[in-house]
């Protein structure tokens, strides 16, 4: 994967999110040349507002793009100094082998939207954080804390230190997801979208737990599961 994908982001709600929230981080935005609306407007006055350039290509036909300046990757270290200073209860996010970045991005959306504290993405075991999760997620990576980490085993034994209860998501599970506790600290792993969460990350989980009560079928594709999961930890966590 080149550089050049990786500090590429597509389409107005990336853009928007990342013009709105972190817009130091940007180089410069092309817009499309054809398109003549209020969105693209709205997104001039605010580039504009911002003081970011941009300029018109006539090679882009409805999405916008920008290139952002090249970030350092939250690694373990950061991941344990942010759980440090955390005060409360925190949600946490683990992605383990989500090879489909559409997928990433999705999980990415749904963690922003939900209120996760931080997503922990397996490093060598998920698809990048490229242009293509980066507008799928919509914006999303601007509102989490994401922690790449390349060994598991190690996050799961300082997560469990620190009092975090961790529980794997798998079709498989007898306990369902509504009868689980999410107000209390705890991570939740989803896994690939075939084959769900590997073998051995699945054996360091606290807990297993589904979703699904059909018996026949209860495959969820791992980002609407995602969103399942975490609009119900959201769900419980406001009613405290």
């Amino acid at each position: 994967m080149s550089k050049k994908d990786i500090n590429l982001r597509i389409g107005f709600h990336s853009i928007e999110s990342i013009v709105e929230n972190t817009p130091e981080i940007i180089k410069k935005v092309i817009l499309p040349a054809k398109r003549n609306d209020q969105r693209l407007n709205n997104l001039k006055t605010s580039l504009e507002k911002a003081g970011i350039s941009f300029e018109n290509s006539s090679k882009l036909k409805q999405e916008p793009e920008a290139y952002i300046k090249e970030q350092e990757e939250k690694n373990f270290k950061d991941l344990k100094s942010y759980i440090n200073a955390f005060e409360g209860s925190p949600l946490l996010l683990i992605l383990d082998n989500v090879i489909d970045p559409r997928n990433l991005g999705a999980c990415i959306r749904s963690a922003a939207v939900t209120g996760v504290d931080a997503v922990i993405i397996n490093k060598h075991h998920c698809a990048p954080s490229n242009s293509i999760s980066h507008k799928v997620a919509a914006g999303g990576f601007e509102f989490v804390n994401i922690f790449h980490v390349t060994n598991l085993v190690n996050c799961f034994k300082y997560l469990k230190e620190g009092g975090i209860h961790i529980s794997g998501l798998s079709e498989h599970a007898k306990e369902s997801y509504t009868d689980y506790n999410f107000i209390d600290p705890c991570a939740l792993v989803m896994g690939s979208e075939e084959a769900g969460i590997r073998k051995k990350t699945l054996e360091k989980c606290d807990n297993v737990i589904n979703l699904a009560s059909n018996s026949r079928f209860k495959s969820f594709n791992v980002s609407v599961a995602t969103g399942i999961i975490l609009s119900e930890a959201a769900r419980q966590r406001n009613k405290v």
